[in-house]
């Protein structure tokens, strides 16, 4: 019983005529194993949507929900382009009408097929996923340090520039001290030890420089004390940006896909592996026009043809009394429309004329003359 219930399915699945087909139970198995693939191939479009949409939504009941009005939906479309196949006795034409049914299951086994690559290939893409949030983090680190970077310069140019002044100054400042030393002890200058004027007079140079030094440190230090502390809140608000920034989570439909086509195109194992995999849902997808393509006429469609071809002349047969019908109104309908419009205008002549007659014959009774009729201008009317 169990059985002949799911025969029956599988019947109805190929898109057979059920009452044709069992008159015909040579082809009984080649219809139940077409609806065989048809129902299967439902079944792996519900698995793969469901995994699609639950990489989405991460939600079982809505996965499994949409998961079943898809393979409902990729059923029916199957069982409605079998059920469009009709076996031709030219080949050339089978194919003109194959064709487009034949890309749309490729489009549809394409489909079918790449949430399965997903889910096989899930530890690897997993991997390679954890490889792109690491690559966006560090996109994104560097774009947050570019943003502070010209803040960062200016301020370091400040620091830099208060530095170069205040090494200059201190540069002087050993140079005079220098001078007075080796005029003090003859080894410059003058050459002569003990040389009171001249030393004296380097002596009070470098004194100068000294007060020139400790000045420009005085003024200078706090400003360069300044920028580093602006310096550094610019370094602790960057850094406070970097903590907070969160990481990517690259875990939808599309990052999976993304790192799916990063693996082909490094890894040429994946890339065959799913190559072949696409190729086998194609071949599934596109396995009961390809049956019905290569198969001979059976009885069946020799049947289903004379089933049709009966409607059709049925039909034309209709058609034909319904023209008659309506050409034979038509036609009546004009002639005696004709016969009316003719017999209307004898009767409208017969009046006009008996009208005329009337009226001459008062005129005549009148007595009046020919030349009164002239003169009204009315003997031309007669």
């Amino acid at each position: 019983m169990l059985s002949q219930k799911i025969s029956s399915f599988f019947i109805f699945a190929s898109g057979a005529v059920s009452s044709i087909l069992k008159r015909c139970p040579t082809d009984y198995a080649k219809y139940q194993g077409i609806g065989a693939t048809v129902f299967f191939t439902g079944v792996f479009s519900a698995i793969s949507a469901g995994y699609a949409l639950y990489t989405v939504f991460h939600s079982y009941i809505a996965s499994a929900v949409f998961a079943m009005l898809w393979g409902m939906m990729i059923f029916n479309l199957d069982r409605y382009i079998v059920s469009g196949m009709r076996k031709k006795s030219n080949l050339l034409s089978e194919l003109s009408i194959a064709l487009p049914r034949i890309i749309l299951a490729v489009f549809i086994g394409i489909v079918i097929a790449t949430p399965l690559e997903l889910k096989l290939f899930e530890s690897e893409i997993n991997a390679e996923i954890s490889m792109m949030q690491q690559e966006t983090y560090k996109a994104q680190e560097d774009l947050l340090k570019q943003r502070f970077e010209a803040d960062i310069k200016v301020v370091n140019d400040e620091i830099q520039t208060l530095r170069s002044r205040l090494s200059k100054a201190d540069t002087e400042r050993i140079y005079k001290q220098n001078e007075a030393l080796a005029e003090a002890d003859g080894t410059g200058g003058s050459k002569i030890r003990n040389m009171g004027a001249i030393y004296k007079a380097k002596a009070k140079a470098a004194e100068k420089a000294e007060a020139d030094y400790q000045a420009l440190y005085a003024e200078l230090t706090p400003k360069i004390e300044e920028q580093q502390q602006k310096l550094a809140q610019i370094e602790a608000s960057r850094q406070a940006e970097m903590d907070n920034m969160s990481r990517a989570a690259l875990t939808g439909f599309a990052s999976r896909l993304k790192a799916l086509h990063r693996l082909s195109a490094k890894e040429e194992a994946i890339h065959i592996a799913g190559l072949f995999i696409t190729i086998l849902f194609l071949i599934i997808e596109c396995a009961p026009i390809l049956v019905k393509l290569i198969s001979e006429k059976s009885p069946y469609d020799l049947r289903l043809d004379m089933h049709e071809y009966q409607y059709q002349l049925e039909n034309l047969k209709q058609n034909t009394l319904s023209r008659l019908a309506t050409e034979s109104k038509i036609e009546f309908e004009n002639k005696t429309a004709g016969f009316r419009i003719a017999e209307t205008i004898n009767a409208e002549n017969e009046v006009f004329a008996h009208a005329l007659r009337k009226e001459k014959e008062q005129i005549i009774g009148q007595s009046e003359g020919w030349f009164t009729l002239l003169r009204k201008k009315r003997i031309f009317d007669f």
